[in-house]
């Protein structure tokens, strides 16, 4: 049998069969109390009314859009290169994209329509169930191929601000 014993409801007592330590002879038990300490800052926190360090970028990476007010035609001529046409024509080429990949895939299920009343109507009968499923991956690949350039060029326009920024160009 084990020497620990289960504690009876109701009376306090250390599950696993521990006394707790004892106090040594000629002190009297008191419970801790934290000894007082003026306020300090902690660490990482700034002080009340302190704008943080990256205040500053927040603003300027902000002011990109503002100071961009040529037009698409204005950037498109812009011999410069200060400004960049690819945010505003990413938006139009994603449409042009979408509807050119849905026409293809319209034109692919009526061929594959077609080719079910031939010799090869497995062809016709793949077309049509499959068919879909090449379009999203095609019109997939055209949106992470956009995203890819614009997350550069959005890249490219906060380096350049942050240059002219400090002086470098």
């Amino acid at each position: 049998m084990s020497e620990n014993t289960p504690t009876p409801p109701g009376q306090p007592g250390d599950p696993y069969g521990q006394q707790p330590p004892q106090q040594p002879p000629g002190r009297p038990q008191q419970p801790y109390q934290q000894p007082e300490q003026p306020y300090q800052q902690p660490i990482g926190e700034r002080p009340v009314g302190e704008e943080p360090f990256y205040a500053g970028a927040a603003s300027s990476a902000a002011d990109v859009a503002r100071n961009d007010t040529k037009g698409f035609f204005g950037a498109l001529f812009d011999y410069s290169f200060t400004n960049y046409v690819t945010p505003k024509v990413v938006k139009i080429i994603y449409i042009i994209v979408t509807i050119l990949i849905a026409f293809w895939w319209l034109i692919a299920l009526i061929a594959s329509f077609v080719t079910l009343f031939s010799d090869q109507w497995y062809l016709g009968l793949i077309g049509i169930l499959f068919g879909w499923i090449v379009a999203l991956v095609y019109l997939a690949l055209w949106r992470i191929g956009l995203e890819f350039v614009q997350a550069i060029v959005s890249i490219s326009e906060k380096v350049n601000l942050y240059a002219r920024r400090d002086g470098i160009m």
